[in-house]
């Protein structure tokens, strides 16, 4: 691997394990788009669906883990809902990413810009409910809903090799009316069991370049550090503008790609 890449991804693990951190995402949604079109933008090389889906599941994992630290610490994380979610989404993410090696880059990048366009409009719709602050400890919610939500959201995103955070933070605040702060850092606590179960599955179908990861991963850690802990100081509702514009961004670009490939 030339240096100009690897200075490349250490910088976008950089600022994909921030934004795992700042508002509860992977990453991916971010990462996506930018490990797609930085490089060849750079002139430092061209990576493929499948390598970036390989790379990302990596990072998925450990900027969740990286992150999900800082927001404990805060009363942030509510474990009954991580365990509803992320249970049912384990096992169904598995499933996804051991199917996603029959599928081609084209294939997964249409799963990917759906996703992203009906978080998008998921997090546009407003919700007053998502400026309540309370504690994890309070948190009241449907459980046979959070189960089916995490079966569909976990299938989908081990096709697309993320944790799937860019669409069940919308799914928390639009359909349970989880407060936001929570909603972000359970996120992050699920995107712990759901990407370990994509990279898993990655890993065993020989679909992950490990050294590219490590040096994103490398920049993912120190990143989500200083997220999370920027996170408890940022206004809710910037933390929703931000992660927003994040997703309807994301999605344009891919639908915009898609239509002219």
């Amino acid at each position: 691997m030339e240096a100009g890449l690897a200075i490349t991804l250490f910088t976008l693990g950089l600022l994909g394990g921030f934004l795992s951190g700042l508002i509860g995402i992977g990453g991916g949604i971010i990462m996506v788009p930018l490990l797609l079109y930085v490089p060849p933008a750079l002139q430092i090389g061209l990576l493929t669906m499948k390598t970036v889906a390989g790379i990302t599941s990596v990072q998925s994992f450990f900027g969740a883990i990286s992150g999900a630290v800082g927001h404990k610490r805060h009363g942030r994380i509510s474990v009954p809902l991580a365990l509803y979610m992320g249970g049912s989404m384990t096992v169904s993410a598995l499933a996804g990413s051991v199917a996603s090696q029959f599928l081609s880059s084209e294939w997964i990048l249409l799963v990917f810009a759906a996703m992203a366009v009906i978080a998008a409009v998921m997090m546009f719709i407003p919700q007053n409910h998502v400026e309540v602050d309370t504690h994890a400890r309070e948190l009241v919610f449907n459980k046979p809903l959070a189960v089916v939500i995490g079966i569909t959201i976990g299938t989908l995103s081990g096709v697309i090799g993320q944790g799937g955070a860019f669409l069940f933070i919308p799914a928390m605040l639009f359909l349970l009316r989880i407060p936001m702060r929570i909603a972000i850092g359970t996120a992050l606590a699920i995107g712990i069991a759901s990407s370990t179960a994509v990279l898993i599955g990655r890993m065993g179908t020989n679909q992950i370049p490990y050294l590219m990861s490590a040096v994103l991963v490398a920049g993912v850690i120190i990143g989500a550090q200083a997220g999370s802990a920027l996170s408890q100081r940022t206004p809710r509702r910037l933390l929703r503008g931000i992660l927003s514009v994040l997703i309807a961004g994301s999605a344009l670009k891919i639908c915009y790609e898609l239509l002219n490939a």
